[in-house]
């Protein structure tokens, strides 16, 4: 993994202004790792329904974790499914919904494929096993020209660095993949990086994850990629910055008084769990704030533009 010398740009490159993305507000408790995702031109969420022990979001004393879909608009939840999975992801194409997520509470070194057409019957299909020595977390997956690319967030096994490392794998079709080499492919080994989410734009593989900064503090950072093996840092970084915007509320009346009290005390020192989508000509992008202790609060941010655009805004102009 070599990281490439941002300074040239830093010195040279333009940047001129653009856009900024705009915090929209908090839209539940204790709900993280969430993808936003269209599907029969609406917008939906995909949940991780966290167990009780990570605290779950519904107050539900369920022991085990699993999945469903909300409607953005609506809220209008789906079924829930992948009964005992945790740190999910989703991709739609061509009428599937593919779900990737680890078996297990996380931490486990197995990924299991869930498949449907109409997000209340599942097929489970076969596992992506890893060595045992892996210790798995947040998944994202996205296509580029030759196939599919999944980034993988591992806190154990061969290539690890200081935890996390994001590792990757191929797929031509979702659902049979190939870990690329470890000590190859990789980012990044040297420090903290979590939370991978992963797209393909303009030529480039674009990554945004999780930087763990001094003093307790985690903010996203985006990175660029042709190969997976050298990257470019995105000039504009951090992607988001913690405040008290994200404290904001999308819908005060989905809060009893209680929570809107909890809320507006709530400690912020970190953004995390970044994913995005883009939806009628604008990107979408769900979050999780909070104290990087458990106490985890989802939230909306937009960016009035396309996914290519927003991607393209965080490095300097080609010449």
């Amino acid at each position: 993994m070599v990281l490439e010398d941002f300074t040239e740009g830093l010195k040279t490159g333009r940047m001129p202004p653009v856009r900024p993305i705009v915090k929209k507000g908090t839209l539940r408790i204790g709900a993280v790792e969430t993808t936003p995702v269209v599907w029969n031109g609406r917008l939906l969420r995909f949940e991780w329904m966290r167990p009780a022990p990570w605290g779950a979001f519904d107050g539900t004393p369920r022991p085990v974790g699993r999945y469903h879909f909300v409607d953005m608009a609506t809220g209008a939840e789906t079924p829930p499914f992948a009964n005992d999975h945790a740190f999910g992801c989703c991709w739609a194409e061509n009428g599937v919904m593919y779900v990737h997520g680890v078996r297990g509470g996380g931490g486990g070194n197995v990924l299991d494929c869930f498949t449907s057409r109409d997000l209340i019957r599942w097929e489970q299909r076969d596992p992506f096993v890893f060595p045992e020595s892996y210790s798995l977390f947040n998944t994202s997956v996205a296509r580029g020209p030759d196939g599919y690319v999944m980034a993988v967030e591992a806190g154990s096994g061969a290539g690890v660095g200081a935890r996390f490392t994001n590792f990757f794998a191929v797929s031509d079709d979702l659902l049979h993949w190939a870990l690329l080499p470890t000590d190859r492919f990789s980012y990044a080994p040297d420090r903290y990086t979590a939370c991978p989410v992963i797209r393909f734009s303009r030529g480039w593989w674009y990554m945004i994850y999780l930087e763990g900064l001094p003093c307790h503090r985690w903010v996203p950072y985006i990175v660029r990629t042709r190969d997976f093996e050298r990257y470019q840092l995105g000039l504009r970084n951090p992607v988001l910055w913690f405040s008290d915007e994200d404290k904001r509320l999308f819908r005060p009346e989905d809060f009893t008084p209680a929570q809107r009290e909890e809320i507006r005390n709530a400690v912020v020192c970190n953004n995390s769990d970044v994913d995005l989508c883009e939806f009628e000509g604008r990107t979408v992008l769900l979050y999780s704030w909070g104290n990087q202790f458990g106490r985890e609060y989802l939230a909306l941010a937009e960016w009035d533009g396309g996914l290519d655009d927003f991607f393209a805004s965080f490095f300097p102009e080609e010449a």
